[in-house]
């Protein structure tokens, strides 16, 4: 019979405490990737689900009274908006008491300029030192004391300016400028308008006041790109009418009930801008 010495046994035990070590450790390893595959596919499902088709609508300047009118079609059918103030310091009490009760309806109250200039042209008159001071650091003064606190801004006549995104994206969350036809009448190929949870802070929207040109049957286009796509469609206007014979920068009231009658029928949800922004959290 052949012995086995002491250094054989020692040298087997140590191979088959490395084939084991080497086995569990593949085992780990299996595991911790398949436990990574799982978070991704989570992670993804969860995003993807985050990315819910909508309207993101919003009214630039200062016609309170007559948003303050839309606030039953607003609370009967959950739509929530953004009302960009410009001039705040000519708002009136009454005023003031007005959007505090759109804010508290869950309505945002967005900056649009304390002077409603465009950036470009008074900073080639001025300076970039005086377009911040008058237009936008006086304005929010103005605003901070009346109790509100602006996350989000929308230029005035639409006029971005690079250097002043620069600028302004270190004090608002999100901005806003417009984009228009310019002859163009299928509002599907205009991608600025669309909002696709990318990140990005600086955004566009098309105009649905009488100028505009936009009508039903576009509106109901957008809409549909945006909910095969689950995008967000931005839409603004300015002055609320139920007049027949709107004209200018009236919204038709008419048209409103339309958007929101089609956002039913589709499933979407109203977005103020500042929930755009959480959402891509």
């Amino acid at each position: 019979m052949i012995g086995i010495s002491k250094n054989q046994t020692s040298l087997s035990l140590n191979i088959e405490n490395t084939y084991s070590y080497a086995v569990k450790k593949s085992l780990l390893m299996r595991n911790f990737y398949l436990l990574l595959i799982g978070c991704a596919f989570i992670s993804c499902n969860n995003n993807n689900a985050s990315k819910y088709p909508g309207i993101c609508l919003s009214f630039d300047d200062r016609s309170v009274d007559e948003w303050f009118q839309l606030r039953e079609l607003f609370n009967k059918n959950s739509v929530k908006v953004t009302f960009f103030i410009t001039q705040p310091d000519s708002l009136n009490s009454a005023e003031v008491n007005k959007l505090k009760q759109l804010e508290q309806d869950g309505h945002e109250i967005g900056f649009h300029g304390n002077m409603h200039i465009s950036p470009r042209q008074y900073i080639k008159e001025y300076s970039y030192a005086d377009y911040m001071d008058n237009e936008i650091n006086k304005g929010m003064r103005t605003m901070d004391s009346l109790g509100f606190n602006c996350v989000s801004f929308a230029y005035p006549y639409g006029a971005e300016y690079w250097f002043t995104d620069f600028l302004l994206l270190k004090k608002f969350d999100l901005l806003r400028d417009i984009s228009s036809l310019k002859g163009e009448k299928d509002l599907t190929k205009m991608d600025g308008i669309y909002y696709s949870f990318n990140g990005d802070r600086t955004l566009s929207a098309i105009g649905i006041d009488v100028i505009s040109g936009v009508n039903e049957s576009m509106i109901n286009k957008a809409l549909q790109r945006a909910v095969n796509n689950k995008e967000v469609l931005l839409l603004y206007g300015h002055r609320p009418t139920d007049s027949k014979e709107a004209k200018g920068y009236s919204t038709k009231i008419e048209l409103l009930n339309h958007i929101i009658r089609k956002a039913k029928e589709n499933n979407m949800k109203f977005y103020t801008m500042k929930e755009l922004k959480m959402k891509e959290n």
